[in-house]
């Protein structure tokens, strides 16, 4: 029995193949055409992935040197260009508004014989009478003056008062400047505003001339030549069509001479300057020159002078003038009911018909404004 089961057991052990020699050159063919086929997908793959790097190399590389995908950035216009055509379409724009005589919703009757109103916000004249007639604007010319200065300086700039102050006409209204006075440009522009200063002026276009023509050595007439150029630019550039300056400080000269409308369109653009709006308000100005002068200006605005019989509690601002040619000039700003109103006034025969004429057109304006909103 024992040697049955010993039979038995060993029966059933599993009994190992042998294979043949043509059967395991068979087996190794097999494995080696496995491994081959296994080295050939590799290979591709490789290929592959190399041909995708070098396409994407290529195609970056015909980004980087083919300037005819950026044509159309290169016909856009510059910086300057640009600031050109917005110019253009905005003086487009106000030739618009300004040239439609006679179709104004204020019937008025003024004394003043040149006046023009304007809702800067709502972009209409208002009321206009003889806006296009030549007049002459006396020191509502230093707004431009002011304008230009603060183009061609910065808050750094010191201003000196040198031999430019044998240029001022006697009679000329004064910020008590002396040969040697130093001022800043914030100081300057109040003696420009308030006082109405023709030395301050002259002082200011010589300075800045020297500036403009990058000139140290100019003479002070040819320095201020230099700044009366640009001042006639500045109202080229503000679309003026009856418009000439001979002169900083608006002493009067047949040859200085402007319109109601062209006032204006420049004090419009002068607002690019918010420094003389903010000077323009304020009603007087306690200052201490860099030389160390002492000196108080008192702004000539009635309008915003709470103490005077002509004090007008919605106004801002801006600018007088006054020679005996010109008359009694101002330009008047104020503000009610989010509407800011620009009256040029000219010519008047006295100070008090400037104010109570301003001050009834205010008036008017403003009920205008308040009636169209409500």
């Amino acid at each position: 029995m024992a040697d049955r089961r010993r039979q038995t057991g060993s029966g059933r052990r599993r009994r190992r193949r042998t294979y043949s020699a043509a059967e395991i050159r068979r087996n190794r063919a097999i494995l080696r055409l496995i491994l081959m086929s296994m080295l050939f997908i590799l290979v591709c793959l490789g290929v592959w992935l190399l041909a995708n790097a070098y396409a994407k190399s290529r195609s970056e590389t015909v980004l980087s040197v083919d300037s005819s995908s950026y044509s159309v950035l290169a016909d856009l216009p510059s910086e300057s260009e640009a600031a050109q055509i917005e110019k253009e379409q905005q003086i487009e724009e106000e030739n618009s508004i300004f040239e439609q005589k006679d179709s104004y919703p204020l019937e008025m009757i003024i004394e003043s014989p040149y006046c023009v109103v304007y809702d800067v916000q709502g972009k209409q004249v208002l009321y206009a009478k003889d806006a296009w007639e030549r007049c002459y604007p006396a020191s509502t010319t230093k707004i431009i003056t002011a304008a230009v200065m603060l183009k061609y300086t910065d808050e750094d700039t010191i201003f000196t008062a040198g031999d430019e102050q044998s240029l001022v006409n006697e009679g000329s209204s004064l910020a008590y400047l002396n040969v040697g006075s130093v001022l800043d440009r914030s100081m300057i522009l109040d003696a420009i505003m308030l006082p109405s200063g023709n030395d301050a002026s002259y002082c200011a276009a010589a300075v800045t001339g020297r500036i403009i023509a990058e000139n140290d050595e100019l003479t002070a007439q040819e320095a201020v030549d230099v700044f009366i150029e640009q001042m006639n630019e500045f109202a080229s550039d503000s679309g003026c069509t009856d418009t000439n300056f001979t002169c900083p400080d608006g002493f009067h000269d047949d040859n200085h001479y402007t319109t109601a409308m062209d006032m204006l369109r420049m004090t419009l653009h002068s607002e690019e300057y918010p420094e003389i709006a903010e000077s323009g308000e304020k009603t007087y100005a306690e200052v201490d020159f860099l030389s160390g002068e002492h000196i108080w200006w008192s702004n000539s605005n009635s309008l915003i002078q709470s103490d005077n019989s002509n004090y007008y509690m919605y106004a801002t601002g801006l600018k007088t003038g006054m020679t005996d040619q010109s008359g009694y000039c101002v330009v008047a700003t104020a503000e009610r009911f989010g509407h800011e109103i620009i009256i040029v006034c000219m010519g008047s025969e006295t100070s008090e018909v400037r104010w109570n004429d301003t001050i009834a057109l205010f008036d008017a304006a403003f009920q205008y404004v308040r009636n169209s909103d409500a």
